[in-house]
């Protein structure tokens, strides 16, 4: 029996690799598109995306990216393509025909819904109905009018039989064609027929279907690829921990650090060796690092606005005058969380679990790192174990702006960094939870208020703040200072506040800092700049 899904380091928590943006907004979209455009079966003539009226791509629409990013995944990029940012130019060469609708999608009600309908050019459609649940997940609700849910984890083949042609029999024979077989179902709408679907850990030889679908008139098979980088297995074990005091009695039964533990969870929900594991943390660490760095060592375009600043260079002019207050590791970290929200084209971003919110946790743990002359090791380490605490917080929660608000991005982005201080100055494991809990507290109960045209704020300066006050929570709980509240026990009252938050106040742009006068008055110039100016002329990625 396959073990159900739960959240994982590669997947869930640091990922997906993309283009700058949003992880819901930018990365979720391309996700959806790109098995959208795997429904289809012949050359794209027309696709057409429907957002749900009553969600949060209404008041962000094409400021995160959102159009670009649904039109690029459709025509088969996903996240990490540079070219996701000229997809219209793209579907204009190869003659596709683009149009988006605002209206109600019947089939869901998360605020992140969209509704691929795609025309082929002999004729055929498809169609497509998921959710951008946050920090790049996606899960499908619909395929082809037939409920049924996929996260891109795993391959799924999908066989249409509108006349029920195939029998009990050839079902079986069907599913027995392929050995390690995950899930297989037989879904039926009246007037509609039958799809047969097939979750699958590897990728299939269709030939082997060729005898077995002669009897269905014009058939249509789909196959659609996984989108995140550890494929669903049916050798996934039982989620190790879920909660850090069952992560803390682990690593002291097992007589090992929590970061080790850690790395056995994720051999566990990946199936991969040690090896492969740490290689990937480190390909990862990497692509933070250089995302932190890229604005100040490389020779990258900006592109800069009045409603989208430089901010890294001006905070580095700032910093060389001699007038910077902020001094030592939070000056450091400053600069390389400017670095991290530059968004410049080609320079990968890796979501932790905001858009590019793993590059502020590295900008917070490298900047004590490189101050106490600590080892690439010891970073690794720390990874390793904000890693964890973000597993424990999609366990509990959604941590994204769009269900539990800034909580669940700036905070557990805090939280996450925090933790990770801890472990690697080698604090203790006690630490590393009060370290975790007691920045989650801080940060509780924050609207997801983002201003279009407004400088990225609120968005940024709160993540500055969470990164940079992860030190102070780390020195708290190095000196002793108890979070009272577990970590498991804080992410859940952090999810109920954020829950509780109306609408307006979850990443629709409707409500908070968005109605004060000069954010209206700011979002009628921004939104007048925004049509009248070309693609090109537009920073990429986030735009509020």
């Amino acid at each position: 029996m396959t073990v159900a899904p739960y959240p994982e380091f590669f997947n869930d928590v640091f990922g997906p690799v993309m283009q700058p943006g949003s992880s819901s907004h930018t990365a979720g979209p391309c996700r959806l598109g790109y098995l959208a455009g795997h429904l289809l079966g012949e050359p794209l003539a027309k696709m057409r995306m429907e957002l749900d009226e009553r969600g949060s791509f209404t008041g962000t629409f094409g400021l995160m990216a959102e159009d670009r990013a649904m039109v690029a995944g459709v025509l088969g990029l996903l996240p990490d393509d540079a070219r996701l940012f000229r997809s219209f130019e793209m579907a204009e060469e190869a003659g596709v025909e683009i149009e988006f609708a605002f209206t109600r999608i019947a089939e869901s009600r998360h605020p992140n819904a969209v509704k691929f309908v795609l025309e082929g050019r002999d004729g055929q459609t498809a169609t497509l109905v998921g959710e951008s649940t946050g920090g790049g997940m996606i899960a499908t609700v619909a395929l082809n009018g037939f409920l049924y849910v996929t996260t891109g984890d795993a391959w799924t083949l999908l066989v249409d039989d509108p006349t029920e042609a195939l029998g009990t029999g050839e079902v079986e024979r069907l599913r027995a064609a392929f050995p390690r077989v995950m899930e297989a179902q037989t879904l039926r709408v009246e007037g509609r027929g039958a799809l047969h679907v097939l979750s699958l850990p590897d990728e299939p030889d269709l030939t082997v279907l060729d005898p077995l679908l002669v009897r269905i008139p014009a058939r249509r098979v789909a196959l659609l690829p996984p989108v995140s980088p550890v494929v669903a297995s049916p050798d996934r074990k039982p989620q190790l921990f879920t909660t850090m005091t069952r992560w803390r009695e682990l690593a002291e039964e097992l007589d090992l650090p929590l970061w080790e533990v850690a790395v056995r969870y994720e051999m566990d929900a990946s199936g991969w060796s040690r090896a492969r594991v740490l290689g990937r943390m480190r390909e990862l660490a990497a692509l933070m690092r250089r995302q932190t760095r890229a604005v100040y060592e490389e020779d990258v375009e900006v592109v800069e606005t009045e409603f989208r600043p430089d901010f890294a260079r001006r905070w580095l002019r700032h910093a060389e005058t001699g007038a910077r207050v902020t001094d030592g590791v939070t000056a450091r970290t400053v600069r390389y969380a400017y670095g991290a929200g530059a968004g410049i084209p080609g320079v990968e971003t890796v979501p932790g679990p905001m858009g590019g919110g793993a590059g502020y946790i590295h900008a917070a743990l490298s900047a004590v790192t490189e101050a106490r002359n600590l080892s690439d090791d010891d970073l690794l380490r720390g990874l390793f174990v904000a890693a964890g605490v973000g597993a424990i917080a999609y366990t509990r929660s959604a941590p994204t702006g769009e269900v539990t608000g800034c909580t669940g991005e700036a905070g557990v982005c805090g939280a996450m960094a925090a933790a990770a201080i801890v472990e690697a100055v080698g604090g203790p494991p006690g630490a590393v939870e009060d370290a975790a809990s007691l920045a989650l507290q801080a940060f509780m109960g924050l609207p997801c208020d983002p201003m279009p045209g407004g400088l990225s704020q609120p968005c940024r300066s709160r993540v500055m703040a969470a990164t940079c006050m992860a030190h102070v929570f780390a020195d708290l709980a190095l000196a002793g200072h108890a979070a009272v509240l577990p970590l498991h026990e804080a992410l859940d009252v952090a999810d109920r506040i954020g829950r509780a938050l109306p609408p307006e106040l979850l990443c629709t742009s409707a409500g908070g800092c968005c109605v004060a006068p000069a954010a209206q008055t700011r979002r009628v110039a921004y939104h007048r700049w925004f049509e009248e100016s070309r693609p090109e002329e537009r920073p990429p990625g986030n735009l509020i």
